[in-house]
Protein backbone atom coordinates (compact mmCIF):
# COMPACT_ATOMS: atom_id res chain seq x y z
CA UNK A 1 0.00 0.00 0.00
CA UNK A 2 2.84 2.39 0.88
CA UNK A 3 4.45 1.73 -2.49
CA UNK A 4 1.15 2.46 -4.29
CA UNK A 5 0.75 5.75 -2.38
CA UNK A 6 4.30 6.72 -3.22
CA UNK A 7 3.76 5.93 -6.89
CA UNK A 8 0.51 7.94 -6.98
CA UNK A 9 2.22 10.88 -5.29
CA UNK A 10 5.02 10.79 -7.83
CA UNK A 11 2.55 10.70 -10.72
CA UNK A 12 0.61 13.62 -9.24
CA UNK A 13 3.78 15.66 -8.89
CA UNK A 14 4.74 14.89 -12.48
CA UNK A 15 1.27 15.90 -13.69
CA UNK A 16 1.57 19.25 -11.92
CA UNK A 17 4.95 19.87 -13.51
CA UNK A 18 3.52 19.12 -16.95
CA UNK A 19 0.55 21.46 -16.56
CA UNK A 20 0.89 24.82 -18.36
CA UNK A 21 1.56 27.65 -15.93
CA UNK A 22 -1.52 29.83 -15.52
CA UNK A 23 0.26 32.52 -13.49
CA UNK A 24 3.57 33.99 -14.59
CA UNK A 25 5.97 35.50 -12.09
CA UNK A 26 5.76 39.25 -11.65
CA UNK A 27 8.68 41.49 -12.58
CA UNK A 28 8.98 42.25 -8.84
CA UNK A 29 6.73 42.09 -5.81
CA UNK A 30 4.00 44.68 -6.21
CA UNK A 31 4.37 45.09 -9.97
CA UNK A 32 1.07 45.86 -11.70
CA UNK A 33 -0.37 46.22 -15.16
CA UNK A 34 0.56 45.09 -18.63
CA UNK A 35 4.31 45.42 -18.15
CA UNK A 36 4.33 43.48 -14.89
CA UNK A 37 5.30 40.19 -16.55
CA UNK A 38 8.59 41.55 -17.89
CA UNK A 39 11.24 39.00 -17.03
CA UNK A 40 14.32 41.21 -16.96
CA UNK A 41 17.76 39.67 -16.55
CA UNK A 42 19.42 37.18 -14.20
CA UNK A 43 23.20 37.50 -14.67
CA UNK A 44 24.64 39.77 -11.98
CA UNK A 45 26.56 42.85 -13.11
CA UNK A 46 27.64 45.74 -10.88
CA UNK A 47 28.10 49.33 -12.04
CA UNK A 48 31.25 50.46 -10.24
CA UNK A 49 31.99 53.85 -11.82
CA UNK A 50 30.16 57.04 -12.77
CA UNK A 51 32.22 57.26 -15.95
CA UNK A 52 30.25 57.53 -19.19
CA UNK A 53 31.92 54.45 -20.67
CA UNK A 54 34.47 51.75 -20.00
CA UNK A 55 34.64 48.73 -17.72
CA UNK A 56 32.07 48.83 -14.94
CA UNK A 57 30.15 51.77 -16.42
CA UNK A 58 26.40 51.92 -16.90
CA UNK A 59 26.92 51.89 -20.67
CA UNK A 60 29.00 48.74 -20.28
CA UNK A 61 26.37 47.17 -18.01
CA UNK A 62 23.47 47.53 -20.47
CA UNK A 63 25.46 46.48 -23.53
CA UNK A 64 24.66 42.76 -23.14
CA UNK A 65 21.32 40.99 -22.72
CA UNK A 66 20.36 38.99 -19.66
CA UNK A 67 21.96 41.15 -16.99
CA UNK A 68 20.60 42.01 -13.54
CA UNK A 69 22.32 45.30 -12.81
CA UNK A 70 23.19 46.74 -9.39
CA UNK A 71 25.10 49.89 -8.42
CA UNK A 72 27.97 50.25 -5.97
CA UNK A 73 28.28 53.99 -6.71
CA UNK A 74 25.93 56.94 -6.30
CA UNK A 75 25.59 60.25 -8.09
CA UNK A 76 25.01 61.38 -11.66
CA UNK A 77 26.31 59.58 -14.73
CA UNK A 78 26.80 62.35 -17.29
CA UNK A 79 26.09 60.86 -20.70
CA UNK A 80 28.09 62.15 -23.65
CA UNK A 81 25.98 60.19 -26.16
CA UNK A 82 22.66 58.31 -25.94
CA UNK A 83 22.66 54.90 -24.25
CA UNK A 84 20.94 51.93 -25.90
CA UNK A 85 19.69 49.15 -23.65
CA UNK A 86 19.83 45.47 -24.56
CA UNK A 87 16.85 43.15 -24.11
CA UNK A 88 16.28 41.09 -20.96
CA UNK A 89 17.65 43.62 -18.49
CA UNK A 90 16.88 44.50 -14.88
CA UNK A 91 18.19 47.87 -13.69
CA UNK A 92 18.06 48.09 -9.88
CA UNK A 93 18.65 51.75 -9.09
CA UNK A 94 17.50 51.12 -5.53
CA UNK A 95 20.77 49.28 -4.85
CA UNK A 96 22.86 52.46 -5.20
CA UNK A 97 24.18 53.94 -1.96
CA UNK A 98 22.46 57.12 -0.77
CA UNK A 99 21.69 59.58 -2.34
CA UNK A 100 20.96 57.28 -5.28
CA UNK A 101 21.81 57.08 -8.97
CA UNK A 102 20.84 59.13 -12.00
CA UNK A 103 21.76 59.79 -15.61
CA UNK A 104 21.73 63.22 -17.20
CA UNK A 105 22.24 64.89 -20.54
CA UNK A 106 21.20 62.32 -23.15
CA UNK A 107 18.51 59.76 -24.02
CA UNK A 108 18.21 56.24 -22.67
CA UNK A 109 16.71 54.03 -25.37
CA UNK A 110 15.01 50.65 -25.16
CA UNK A 111 13.79 50.99 -28.74
CA UNK A 112 12.87 47.63 -30.26
CA UNK A 113 13.89 45.69 -27.15
CA UNK A 114 11.92 43.37 -24.87
CA UNK A 115 11.64 42.31 -21.21
CA UNK A 116 13.12 45.33 -19.44
CA UNK A 117 12.66 46.28 -15.78
CA UNK A 118 13.86 49.72 -14.64
CA UNK A 119 13.47 50.79 -11.00
CA UNK A 120 14.57 53.80 -8.95
CA UNK A 121 16.50 55.49 -11.73
CA UNK A 122 16.62 59.26 -12.34
CA UNK A 123 16.60 60.18 -16.03
CA UNK A 124 17.14 63.90 -16.69
CA UNK A 125 17.85 64.91 -20.24
CA UNK A 126 17.77 68.72 -20.20
CA UNK A 127 19.59 71.25 -22.33
CA UNK A 128 22.78 69.19 -22.36
CA UNK A 129 20.96 67.11 -25.00
CA UNK A 130 22.16 68.07 -28.48
CA UNK A 131 19.40 66.30 -30.45
CA UNK A 132 15.92 67.81 -30.12
CA UNK A 133 14.40 64.61 -31.53
CA UNK A 134 15.45 62.55 -28.51
CA UNK A 135 13.45 61.80 -25.35
CA UNK A 136 14.48 61.15 -21.75
CA UNK A 137 13.39 57.50 -22.11
CA UNK A 138 12.54 55.95 -25.47
CA UNK A 139 10.85 52.56 -25.70
CA UNK A 140 9.48 52.82 -29.21
CA UNK A 141 8.53 49.39 -30.65
CA UNK A 142 9.57 47.74 -27.39
CA UNK A 143 7.59 45.07 -25.55
CA UNK A 144 7.22 43.95 -21.93
CA UNK A 145 8.68 47.00 -20.22
CA UNK A 146 8.07 48.31 -16.70
CA UNK A 147 9.37 51.54 -15.20
CA UNK A 148 8.73 51.81 -11.47
CA UNK A 149 9.68 54.51 -8.97
CA UNK A 150 11.65 56.37 -11.60
CA UNK A 151 12.10 60.14 -11.87
CA UNK A 152 11.98 61.56 -15.36
CA UNK A 153 12.46 65.30 -15.77
CA UNK A 154 13.57 67.75 -18.44
CA UNK A 155 12.57 65.57 -21.41
CA UNK A 156 13.23 67.24 -24.76
CA UNK A 157 11.12 65.54 -27.47
CA UNK A 158 8.88 63.56 -25.11
CA UNK A 159 9.73 62.64 -21.56
CA UNK A 160 8.63 59.06 -22.31
CA UNK A 161 8.40 58.04 -25.97
CA UNK A 162 6.63 54.71 -26.50
CA UNK A 163 5.29 54.71 -30.06
CA UNK A 164 4.66 51.12 -31.11
CA UNK A 165 5.21 49.79 -27.59
CA UNK A 166 3.40 46.64 -26.40
CA UNK A 167 2.69 45.58 -22.78
CA UNK A 168 3.99 48.60 -20.89
CA UNK A 169 3.66 49.78 -17.28
CA UNK A 170 4.84 53.09 -15.87
CA UNK A 171 4.12 53.15 -12.14
CA UNK A 172 4.93 55.17 -9.02
CA UNK A 173 7.05 57.56 -11.07
CA UNK A 174 7.50 61.31 -11.47
CA UNK A 175 7.17 62.66 -15.01
CA UNK A 176 7.75 66.37 -14.74
CA UNK A 177 9.05 69.64 -16.15
CA UNK A 178 9.53 68.69 -19.80
CA UNK A 179 11.37 71.23 -21.94
CA UNK A 180 11.54 71.35 -25.75
CA UNK A 181 8.10 70.18 -26.87
CA UNK A 182 7.02 70.22 -23.20
CA UNK A 183 5.29 66.83 -23.49
CA UNK A 184 4.86 64.15 -20.83
CA UNK A 185 4.51 60.81 -22.63
CA UNK A 186 3.40 59.43 -26.00
CA UNK A 187 2.35 55.79 -26.26
CA UNK A 188 0.87 53.96 -29.22
CA UNK A 189 -0.16 50.32 -29.77
CA UNK A 190 -0.32 49.11 -26.15
CA UNK A 191 -1.90 47.83 -24.06
CA UNK A 192 -0.48 50.08 -21.36
CA UNK A 193 -0.83 50.84 -17.66
CA UNK A 194 -0.12 54.20 -16.04
CA UNK A 195 -0.43 53.76 -12.29
CA UNK A 196 0.19 56.14 -9.37
CA UNK A 197 2.38 58.58 -11.27
CA UNK A 198 2.92 62.29 -10.62
CA UNK A 199 2.67 64.41 -13.78
CA UNK A 200 3.81 68.02 -13.34
CA UNK A 201 3.94 71.14 -15.51
CA UNK A 202 3.64 69.80 -19.05
CA UNK A 203 2.00 71.48 -21.99
CA UNK A 204 0.32 68.23 -23.09
CA UNK A 205 0.47 64.41 -23.21
CA UNK A 206 -0.02 63.26 -19.62
CA UNK A 207 -0.04 60.89 -21.41
CA UNK A 208 -1.04 60.86 -25.09
CA UNK A 209 -2.33 57.29 -25.29
CA UNK A 210 -3.34 55.84 -28.64
CA UNK A 211 -3.82 52.39 -27.11
CA UNK A 212 -6.05 50.36 -24.85
CA UNK A 213 -5.08 51.89 -21.54
CA UNK A 214 -5.38 51.72 -17.77
CA UNK A 215 -4.92 55.14 -16.15
CA UNK A 216 -5.32 54.71 -12.41
CA UNK A 217 -4.45 56.73 -9.27
CA UNK A 218 -2.39 59.32 -11.14
CA UNK A 219 -2.01 62.98 -10.14
CA UNK A 220 -1.67 65.58 -12.92
CA UNK A 221 -0.72 69.10 -11.81
CA UNK A 222 -0.37 72.42 -13.66
CA UNK A 223 -1.31 70.92 -17.00
CA UNK A 224 -2.40 72.67 -20.17
CA UNK A 225 -3.80 69.40 -21.53
CA UNK A 226 -4.03 66.29 -19.39
CA UNK A 227 -5.09 62.80 -20.48
CA UNK A 228 -5.05 62.95 -24.28
CA UNK A 229 -5.96 60.64 -27.14
CA UNK A 230 -6.08 63.02 -30.14
CA UNK A 231 -9.02 62.78 -32.46
CA UNK A 232 -6.95 60.94 -35.05
CA UNK A 233 -5.93 58.34 -32.50
CA UNK A 234 -7.98 55.38 -33.73
CA UNK A 235 -10.44 53.26 -31.73
CA UNK A 236 -9.36 52.33 -28.20
CA UNK A 237 -10.70 51.61 -24.73
CA UNK A 238 -9.63 53.49 -21.61
CA UNK A 239 -10.10 52.74 -17.91
CA UNK A 240 -9.68 56.09 -16.14
CA UNK A 241 -10.12 55.49 -12.43
CA UNK A 242 -9.53 57.52 -9.24
CA UNK A 243 -7.15 60.12 -10.66
CA UNK A 244 -6.71 63.70 -9.42
CA UNK A 245 -6.32 66.59 -11.88
CA UNK A 246 -5.17 69.85 -10.27
CA UNK A 247 -5.01 73.14 -12.16
CA UNK A 248 -1.99 75.39 -11.67
CA UNK A 249 -0.71 78.78 -12.82
CA UNK A 250 0.00 77.47 -16.35
CA UNK A 251 -3.44 75.85 -16.73
CA UNK A 252 -5.37 77.97 -19.21
CA UNK A 253 -8.48 75.79 -19.17
CA UNK A 254 -9.05 73.36 -16.31
CA UNK A 255 -11.61 71.52 -18.47
CA UNK A 256 -8.75 70.26 -20.64
CA UNK A 257 -8.05 67.59 -18.02
CA UNK A 258 -9.31 65.28 -20.82
CA UNK A 259 -8.20 66.47 -24.23
CA UNK A 260 -9.15 65.51 -27.79
CA UNK A 261 -11.17 62.44 -26.89
CA UNK A 262 -13.86 61.80 -29.49
CA UNK A 263 -16.64 59.26 -29.95
CA UNK A 264 -14.24 56.70 -31.45
CA UNK A 265 -13.03 56.08 -27.90
CA UNK A 266 -14.70 53.95 -25.21
CA UNK A 267 -14.13 55.03 -21.63
CA UNK A 268 -14.87 53.67 -18.17
CA UNK A 269 -14.36 56.65 -15.85
CA UNK A 270 -15.10 56.66 -12.15
CA UNK A 271 -13.79 58.32 -9.01
CA UNK A 272 -11.84 61.04 -10.81
CA UNK A 273 -11.58 64.53 -9.30
CA UNK A 274 -10.71 67.94 -10.74
CA UNK A 275 -9.48 70.79 -8.52
CA UNK A 276 -9.90 73.76 -10.84
CA UNK A 277 -9.84 76.83 -8.61
CA UNK A 278 -6.11 77.28 -7.85
CA UNK A 279 -6.85 78.34 -4.27
CA UNK A 280 -4.16 76.42 -2.39
CA UNK A 281 -6.64 73.88 -1.00
CA UNK A 282 -7.30 70.35 -2.27
CA UNK A 283 -11.03 70.54 -2.97
CA UNK A 284 -11.76 68.82 -6.26
CA UNK A 285 -15.12 67.90 -7.71
CA UNK A 286 -16.14 64.85 -9.72
CA UNK A 287 -14.65 64.73 -13.23
CA UNK A 288 -15.90 61.63 -15.03
CA UNK A 289 -17.22 63.04 -18.30
CA UNK A 290 -14.49 62.27 -20.82
CA UNK A 291 -14.95 64.24 -24.01
CA UNK A 292 -17.51 62.70 -26.34
CA UNK A 293 -16.29 59.13 -25.73
CA UNK A 294 -18.65 56.19 -25.60
CA UNK A 295 -19.37 55.40 -21.95
CA UNK A 296 -18.54 51.91 -20.68
CA UNK A 297 -20.54 50.48 -17.78
CA UNK A 298 -17.58 48.42 -16.56
CA UNK A 299 -13.81 48.41 -17.11
CA UNK A 300 -12.56 47.01 -20.40
CA UNK A 301 -9.58 45.45 -18.53
CA UNK A 302 -10.43 42.80 -15.95
CA UNK A 303 -7.64 43.91 -13.59
CA UNK A 304 -8.41 47.63 -13.44
CA UNK A 305 -10.53 47.61 -10.30
CA UNK A 306 -8.21 45.24 -8.47
CA UNK A 307 -5.25 47.54 -9.18
CA UNK A 308 -7.13 50.41 -7.56
CA UNK A 309 -7.64 48.55 -4.31
CA UNK A 310 -9.10 50.97 -1.78
CA UNK A 311 -7.42 54.19 -2.99
CA UNK A 312 -9.79 57.02 -3.79
CA UNK A 313 -8.49 60.00 -5.78
CA UNK A 314 -7.84 61.90 -2.54
CA UNK A 315 -6.00 58.92 -1.04
CA UNK A 316 -4.06 58.52 -4.28
CA UNK A 317 -2.96 62.17 -4.04
CA UNK A 318 -1.54 61.59 -0.55
CA UNK A 319 0.15 58.34 -1.57
CA UNK A 320 1.67 59.74 -4.76
CA UNK A 321 2.95 62.86 -3.00
CA UNK A 322 4.62 60.65 -0.38
CA UNK A 323 5.96 57.86 -2.55
CA UNK A 324 6.33 58.68 -6.25
CA UNK A 325 9.74 58.88 -7.87
CA UNK A 326 13.16 57.47 -7.14
CA UNK A 327 14.19 56.95 -3.54
CA UNK A 328 15.67 58.63 -1.63
CA UNK A 329 13.96 61.75 -2.91
CA UNK A 330 16.53 64.26 -4.14
CA UNK A 331 16.64 68.02 -4.75
CA UNK A 332 14.82 67.96 -8.09
CA UNK A 333 12.00 65.70 -6.96
CA UNK A 334 11.60 67.65 -3.71
CA UNK A 335 11.18 70.82 -5.79
CA UNK A 336 8.61 69.13 -8.03
CA UNK A 337 6.60 67.78 -5.09
CA UNK A 338 6.64 71.09 -3.22
CA UNK A 339 5.29 72.77 -6.35
CA UNK A 340 2.36 70.35 -6.42
CA UNK A 341 1.72 70.84 -2.71
CA UNK A 342 1.06 74.54 -3.41
CA UNK A 343 -2.22 73.29 -4.92
CA UNK A 344 -2.58 75.80 -7.71
CA UNK A 345 -0.46 78.71 -6.55
CA UNK A 346 2.99 77.68 -7.82
CA UNK A 347 4.43 76.05 -10.91
CA UNK A 348 5.54 76.88 -14.43
CA UNK A 349 5.99 75.17 -17.76
CA UNK A 350 9.67 75.70 -18.56
CA UNK A 351 12.08 75.63 -21.50
CA UNK A 352 15.33 75.21 -19.55
CA UNK A 353 16.02 73.31 -16.34
CA UNK A 354 18.21 76.16 -15.11
CA UNK A 355 15.07 78.28 -14.65
CA UNK A 356 14.18 76.15 -11.62
CA UNK A 357 16.99 77.83 -9.70
CA UNK A 358 18.25 74.47 -8.48
CA UNK A 359 21.93 73.64 -8.13
CA UNK A 360 24.09 72.12 -10.85
CA UNK A 361 22.50 74.30 -13.54
CA UNK A 362 19.06 73.02 -12.57
CA UNK A 363 19.89 69.31 -12.61
CA UNK A 364 20.24 69.24 -8.86
CA UNK A 365 23.12 67.67 -6.97
CA UNK A 366 23.26 63.98 -6.14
Amino acid sequence: MAQIKSTLASLASLAILLLPSSVSALAFEGAVGFGSKATGGTTSFAVTTLADSGTGSFRDAVSESGRNITFSVSGYIVLETPVSLSSDLTINGQTAPSPGIGVMGREISASGKTNIIVRNLRMRQGTEETDDGKSAFNMGDASNVILDHCSLEYGVFDTVDAVGAVNVTVSNSIIALPIGQQFGAHLETGPSTWYANLWVSAHNRQPLSKANTQYINNVAYNYQAGYTVANTGGVFSHDIINNYFIAGPSTTSASDDYFQIDDNQSVFATGNLLDSNKDGVLNGAAANTVGSAQVLDSPWASTSLSIVGSLTAAEAYASVIANAGASPRDEVDAFVVSTVESLGTEGAIITNQDSTGLSNDGYGTL
